[in-house]
């Protein structure tokens, strides 16, 4: 390990009032703009107050926002007045006296063209990363630490007020309850919800620690199952202690059209613009189905068009994201499949009426931010120092944060918080997969094993006394389109031991036809699966032959037509075994 690196990279602001200014001559009939540009580039190098972000091509400074330092793109007429903090441009008169050189502002032009210009922006300092506190970062194979101001080992800034990691040697009990008063009063539903909260307080603490900066990191929703139950309280904890302050973003819109979308992609780019690490949406309610968010979530490289240009810029995503909402929200599969959930559950009549140990948590977590850092990194120093071991629970949609806070959280003694939460999916809010399970069950109940096309099934779901699919209106044709596209995004899957066969992909939404195959009523499948060679090299009727599974009398357990044959003791008739077939395609 490293020790701490408490090199100050920034002169006292004193200081730089101090010094003496020197001249520098403006652009004239033998002095060209970019030689200007070099000169007020080099004047200004190693200031550290004006930075090249690569990513917009664009010269920032850093400013400070409600308590947070933030990016902001430096406007021509503020860099008129910004180098003159720094430098005198005057101007180069010839008299009978000899040369006079008056003081004289740049113009506007000249402003944004020296910003724009390659000899400036090659010659000032390049800035990746805003760090709001003292973060462990792998430089090469040791943990070190951003000194403050600028880093140009990371292209990175420390603030000046970031809190520091006081206690490198913490032990990790010392640690662990720390962390456990933090979140000891929460009324967390299950064990595994807290392990979740846990997961969220430390993965934003791991970006430095990460393969990479940008890996994707779960969505974490705070479901409670009534108002006042402390979700966005719980949710505001990781803010605090890396930003110095909680914030709620308005809740994100549901569907994929409408104003409410574009204002989510503004906040999006303007959040990476501005160097943020983190969003959190408050108080979602209906349907979650939001394709801008499911991108965010999974995407480590965000794209879009920044406002006020035409063209695409790409951003390095390293936003963690988290949202609250109290129970009935629902969601699409694909953002239940990328979440972890943090239940709380109130049982009290009057909210009002609980006490607390710690009343006011927020100002005790604000008051002891480094303290809390401290045992945070105590947890990271104890991996390193056991060889990195990885979790022992795999996670799909983020297998590096599963090794690695999943490692973290289990070398000190926690659960996995990749661990399947079968309660939280039972109970959750994935309408989408809960309706299509219901469909499947509708369609096989109401034509078992028989070719259906999409006005069938629509009408199943219309005449059914129960309300799936209730966000969509299958009178409109936008919708039909949408039932379409989700109907197929289920193909082969299995609900219920039913497994959904199409007939034809080749041919139009409109005219293809679906199947719902019981699969337990067909046939074993694991006899069928040894067999499946030998099936595919003759006829039916022969291998049924070859089976010696004839009886006489018998009913196929799938349709209930009279048939003699059977497969591992089941009856069925030879259409039905035709269909397992198809099950294989």
């Amino acid at each position: 390990m490293s020790d701490f690196d408490t090199t100050d990279h920034l002169e006292p602001k004193k200081e730089i009032l101090l010094r003496p200014k020197k001249d520098v001559v403006l652009p004239k009939d033998n002095k060209l703009i970019s030689e200007f540009s070099e000169e007020v580039a080099k004047g200004l190098n190693h200031e550290h107050t004006l930075f090249l972000r690569p990513e917009l091509n664009e010269v920032v400074e850093i400013i400070d926002a409600e308590g947070s330092e933030s990016f902001s793109v430096i406007k021509p007429n503020r860099f008129i007045t910004h180098i003159e903090k720094f430098m005198n441009p005057v101007v180069e008169v010839d008299t009978k006296y000899g040369k006079w050189y008056p003081k004289k502002s740049i113009s506007g032009d000249l402003a944004n063209t020296i910003l724009q210009s390659s000899q400036f922006q090659e010659r000032i300092p390049k800035i990746k990363k805003i760090y709001r506190f003292q973060i462990p970062l792998f430089f090469g194979r040791s943990l070190q630490f951003p000194n403050k101001g600028y880093d140009m080992r990371f292209k990175s800034w420390l603030s000046e007020s970031a809190p520091k990691i006081t206690e490198p040697n913490m032990s990790i009990s010392e640690s662990k309850e720390i962390i456990e008063t933090i979140f000891k009063e929460f009324c967390f539903k299950g064990e595994q919800d807290k392990t979740h909260a846990i997961a969220h307080l430390l993965t934003p603490f791991l970006r430095g620690v990460f393969p990479r900066a940008n890996i994707r990191v779960p969505l974490f929703i705070y479901e409670a199952n009534r108002e006042r139950a402390g979700k966005d309280y719980c949710a505001g904890i990781p803010q605090i202690i890396y930003d110095g302050h909680a914030s709620e973003e308005p809740p994100i819109s549901t569907g994929d059209n409408g104003n409410q979308n574009e204002e989510l992609r503004k906040k999006i780019v303007s959040s990476l613009i501005a160097g943020k690490r983190g969003l959190h949406f408050a108080n979602n309610k209906g349907y979650l189905n939001n394709s801008v968010l499911e991108s965010l979530i999974t995407t480590p490289f965000y794209t879009d068009r920044v406002l006020g240009k035409n063209e695409l810029v790409t951003f390095s995503n390293e936003l963690d994201l988290s949202l609250s909402a109290n129970a009935g929200m629902t969601y699409t599969a694909d953002i239940a499949n990328r979440t972890r959930f943090i239940r709380l559950s109130l049982d009290i009549e009057d909210a009002n009426k609980r006490t607390f140990e710690n009343p006011n948590l927020h100002k005790w977590i604000l008051d002891n931010r480094e303290k809390i850092l401290s045992a945070l990194y105590s947890f990271v120093r104890d991996w390193v120092e056991k060889g990195k071991p990885k979790g022992s629970v795999a996670f799909a949609s983020f297998p590096e944060w599963a090794e690695t806070v999943g490692g973290i959280m289990e070398n000190i003694g926690y659960k996995s918080p990749c661990e399947q939460d079968k309660e939280g999916f039972a109970v959750g809010g994935d309408v989408e997969t809960q309706d299509m399970k219901r469909l499947f069950e509708l369609c096989f109940e109401a034509c078992p094993n028989e070719w259906v096309n999409n006005q069938k099934i629509k009408n199943i779901i219309t005449n059914s006394e129960e309300d799936i699919f209730p966000y969509l209106d299958f009178e409109k044709k936008g919708d039909l389109t949408k039932f379409g596209i989700k109907i197929n995004k289920y193909l082969g899957r299995i609900f219920s031991d039913i497994k959904l066969l199409i007939k034809d992909e080749k041919l139009k939404g409109s005219r293809r036809e679906y199947k719902f195959v019981n699969l337990v009523n067909l046939v074993n499948l694991s006899t069928i699966r040894e067999e499946k060679d030998n099936i595919s090299k003759d006829s039916r009727e022969n291998v049924l032959n070859v089976l010696n599974l004839h009886k006489e009398g018998l009913k196929c357990d799938s349709c209930g037509e009279l048939t003699s044959n059977l497969i591992q003791g089941i009856p069925i008739c030879l259409k039905c075994f035709e269909q397992v077939g198809e099950i294989f395609k």
